[in-house]
């Protein structure tokens, strides 16, 4: 029987989602929880890589397992035994030809920023201390917007049949009271370090050390010694991934 979980993390204290050696990851953690819980050993699989010290709040994953289970039991035992910066929030039973990574349709990221310290939220907002121009960071951004090449954004992967991404919404979204500014970006595949260039050259845009037209050049023209550096991945949140 497979079943769908739903998880969020705070990524700060991991080396990313997923498994790899001598190494503290989320996908880690949940494994070990299950396989207590459960008395077998338990794997997951899930909708996509997060970076070392990138968070979510709706990244899925799925396991399979022997026989029916009691989802809120299962909860409530996942609160007791995972660290208190991973959660998984919901679970049910799904078919069993569902998988989280194949079957999703696309994935939202957010980008939290501000230039000015917000404590409450400093674990998962990058600071630029100057004021950034939104209005032309939002222009630039809406050049994303489609059947993007992303090579600019990205490091060169053999592994990779090509570098482009349907790119279905890129927009830049003021901050209201104490809470941060977001670039908000949805597309139906992600490559790695591809949001995190894409907002550090947008912040490049904002400080004013390129123009929209530089940015709309480099999808046009693309060439990554020209993009601006990776921002810092404690900005970033996976936020949400439609089926």
């Amino acid at each position: 029987m497979r079943y769908r979980i739903d998880i969020e993390y705070d990524g700060s204290s991991y080396s990313g989602w997923q498994i790899q050696p001598n190494a503290h990851t989320i996908q880690q953690e949940i494994e070990k929880a299950l396989s207590v819980i459960l008395r077998q050993n338990i794997s997951i699989t899930g909708s996509g890589r997060t970076d070392a010290g990138v968070h979510a709040r709706g990244q899925v994953a799925h396991f399979d397992v022997d026989s029916e289970l009691d989802t809120n039991k299962l909860l409530h035992s996942l609160f007791g035994l995972l660290p208190r910066d991973i959660a998984v929030y919901n679970a049910h039973k799904v078919s069993d030809s569902f998988h989280s990574r194949f079957d999703a349709k696309d994935r939202e990221y957010h980008y939290f920023f501000t230039n000015r310290p917000l404590p409450l939220m400093a674990h998962c907002t990058t600071i630029w201390w100057q004021e950034l121009d939104l209005i032309s960071m939002q222009k630039a951004a809406a050049y994303l917007i489609g059947d993007t090449d992303c090579t600019s954004f990205t490091p060169s992967d053999p592994e990779q049949p090509h570098l482009r991404c349907l790119i279905y919404d890129a927009e830049i979204i003021p901050s209201e009271g104490n809470h941060p500014n977001v670039f908000k970006i949805r597309a139906n595949r992600f490559l790695r370090s591809v949001v995190r260039s894409i907002m550090g050259t947008l912040a490049e845009v904002g400080r004013g050390r390129m123009t929209v037209e530089e940015f709309e050049n480099l999808i046009k023209n693309p060439d990554r010694r020209k993009a601006g550096p990776t921002a810092p991945a404690r900005g970033l949140i996976l936020n949400k991934v439609r089926y």
